[in-house]
């Protein structure tokens, strides 16, 4: 689980992108899988030039541990043709491996 820091009903903690993205705020969710089993709702705000960013949010609700363990394995259903697959199994070069060559 990532380093989570709470204040309050606020959190933040850091995250780390696969590849580095284009965007600079994302929506996130985030689910503790142990203690309290809080879920929040935040943003991502990545940090320029870099795959890191801040996740910054608010706690929304708590679940008791089956169904919080249940939410935080639960994957977001990505379509095979809205994706770029090749970029995230190979990384960021493979996308200029054409030019390279």
């Amino acid at each position: 689980m990532a380093n989570v820091r709470s204040v309050w009903k606020f959190y933040w903690h850091p995250h780390t992108y696969p590849i580095k993205p284009k965007i600079f705020f994302d929506p996130a969710e985030t689910q503790e899988i142990s203690g309290k089993y809080r879920f929040g709702k935040g943003y991502a705000v990545r940090l320029p030039l870099t795959r890191y960013a801040i996740v910054i949010g608010v706690w929304k609700e708590a679940f008791d541990e089956r169904i919080a363990l249940t939410r935080a394995i639960n994957g977001r259903g990505i379509k095979e043709d809205e994706f770029d697959w090749d970029t995230i199994r190979q990384g960021e070069d493979f996308e200029n491996f054409e030019d390279i060559q």
